[in-house]
């Protein structure tokens, strides 16, 4: 193509594409007139934590678009809107029970607001408020653990504070969160007692007040992994895949090796026992599932997915099948943790790499404060992710006070 040839086609380009720009019609609404629409009438409030519902009857123009709420948070202007197929708004975000009031506007096609109608209302407790007031704060291991219900499911940040050595309370954690009930254990600390708090604060800079308690943690530390044994019980899958996959090397503080039964095991449910070698008030335990090289065993294969874990302080002298099996022994064991291999993206969603990186870090489970004293540890299967009956897991680490057997 020669240079003539290319400036014609390219001259023709901008001749059409200009033409074409100016018989565009314009983008938008093109108000039509100046005159503002009629005013709601009749407004009802339902009051709400935090906020209020208002009602109206809307006025019959014909171009009316909206209606415009308009209040102020803590000094600072606020505004919800409602179209014209509703007939109520709501306004949110208010930090106490005082009367409020709120401008109703409606707004037409050609943006020309009407006069306004002043609303009082009065919320009722806010979440905030709610949210501090259901805390309950108890000694935990390493701190303090801390319960909380969100019945509304606001978006939140609590605020766990400690008294430091000279006893200056500062903020030392922080907790987003919208899940309706809530629990978070704040750890770093030594068994002294001291000044902790909790407070919470809403994305509307609504404040709490604060939770206060002293409490003495309990000590907290790793157990000894040296002092681990198996404890072969009545019913316990001692099937290995083979001699590089045995029991011991759940506790060699490598995640890349590990524990891994064979499928030639046909009792339901799957347990096997760990002895720890001591007797010890456990605070929680790690359980690190099969990765392989690539991520290939990430959420697949025999990972657990559900299962449950068991505690004793002394074994039963019991040979029957129905204590050891069919779950007899379970009216003397405590049950320690009733555990589900979460999965961020969701069970039925390809494996990201925010999955991956969950898998590494460990699977955390929080052992209940009352929780008695235990030497022995029952896992049972209840599902893995493949849905065989069969385990493999690569690590377990457990924390807790040991307790001097007298």
């Amino acid at each position: 193509m020669n240079n003539r040839i290319v400036i014609n086609l390219i001259a023709s380009i901008f001749v059409w594409a200009t033409l074409y720009s100016c018989s565009e019609e314009p983008v938008g609404q093109t108000p039509t007139d100046s005159t503002p629409p009629g005013k709601i009438t009749n407004p009802t409030v339902e009051n709400l934590p935090g906020g209020a519902r208002i009602s109206y009857t809307l006025p019959p123009d014909d171009d009316l678009l909206y209606v415009k709420a308009v209040y102020y948070i803590n000094g600072v202007e606020k505004s919800a809107t409602a179209t014209l197929y509703n007939h109520s708004v709501e306004v949110m975000g208010y930090g106490s029970t005082n009367e409020q009031t709120v401008r109703l506007y409606c707004v037409d096609r050609s943006e020309n607001y009407s006069e306004p109608v002043e609303v009082k209302i009065q919320p009722t407790t806010p979440p905030v408020m709610l949210i501090q007031e259901s805390m309950t704060m108890n000694a935990g291991f390493g701190g303090v653990q801390i319960l909380w219900e969100n019945k509304y499911k606001v978006d939140v940040v609590i605020y766990l504070i400690a008294a430091d050595s000279i006893g200056d309370l500062t903020v030392v954690d922080e907790v987003y969160t919208s899940a309706v009930e809530g629990k978070f254990n704040l750890r770093g600390f030594d068994d002294t007692e001291r000044l902790f708090g909790a407070f919470v604060r809403d994305r509307w800079d609504n404040y709490s007040d604060t939770l206060m308690g002293k409490f003495k943690p309990y000590y907290e530390m790793k157990l000894d992994k040296s002092l681990f044994r198996r404890q072969t019980l009545l019913g316990d899958n001692t099937y290995i895949l083979n001699d590089g996959w045995a029991f011991e090397l759940m506790w060699n503080d490598d995640i890349y090796s590990g524990y891994h039964q064979s499928a030639n095991f046909d009792i339901r449910p799957n347990y096997f026992t760990i002895d720890l070698g001591v007797t010890a008030k456990l605070g929680r335990y790690t359980l690190w599932p099969r990765i392989g090289d690539s991520f290939e065993w990430v959420y697949a294969h025999y990972n657990p997915k559900k299962w449950k874990v068991w505690g004793a302080a002394s074994l039963s002298s019991s040979n029957q099948v129905e204590y050891w099996i069919d779950g007899g022994f379970k009216d003397d064991w405590f049950l320690l943790a009733d555990c589900y291999m979460f999965k961020p993206s969701g069970e039925n969603n390809p494996v990201t790499q925010e999955d991956r990186d969950y898998s590494v870090a460990g699977f955390e489970f929080d052992i209940p404060l009352d929780a008695p004293p235990v030497r022995y540890i029952r896992f049972e299967l209840e599902e893995t992710w493949s849905g065989a009956n069969v385990f493999h897991i690569m690590e377990v680490t457990f924390w807790g006070e040991l307790v001097v057997e007298e």
